[in-house]
């Protein structure tokens, strides 16, 4: 009986401790290396609709130059402007998935190169920080904070 009692308190203890701290979404390596690839994809290709589709709708996309653009729609003007008469290319390369305070952080490097709508030469490297979050099973990008490095 005592057995009983205390194997009945044991699982009541951790179905509790189950509840009360659900498991969070940890995005691995090869996650952050999926999403890379397919960001980078659809930026060569120009397809902002794709890119898009990549953040959450109230992301956050901070650029070197300190902008700030606010959710999906101030992200996706500022995407078709830049895409705008631009034969510019991205290299994305991922280097650290970390989680931290329940969060999933990916970091990485980038560069751009080619032309700008205005005919003017791009050559741009830079760092990157994205704090995903997992929307309908899919790792989308919640804020992205870029950094310059030349």
């Amino acid at each position: 009986m005592k057995k009983t009692i205390k194997l009945s308190l044991l699982l009541i203890f951790v179905c509790a401790t189950a509840f009360m701290n659900p498991l969070k979404a940890q995005m691995t390596t090869a996650d952050h290396a999926a999403l890379a690839k397919k960001y980078q994809d659809a930026y060569n290709k120009k397809d902002d609709k794709a890119m898009l589709a990549m953040y959450t709708k109230d992301a956050i996309r901070m650029t070197p130059d300190s902008a700030v653009a606010n959710g999906t729609e101030a992200i996706g003007k500022e995407f078709a402007e830049e895409f705008k008469h631009s034969t510019a290319t991205l290299e994305i390369t991922p280097q650290n998935t970390m989680e931290k305070d329940g969060s999933s952080i990916g970091t990485g490097t980038f560069h751009v190169t080619g032309t700008n709508d205005k005919g003017e030469k791009i050559d741009v490297m830079g760092t990157y920080t994205n704090t995903m979050a997992k929307e309908n099973g899919e790792w989308k990008i919640a804020k992205s904070v870029l950094g310059k490095m030349n």
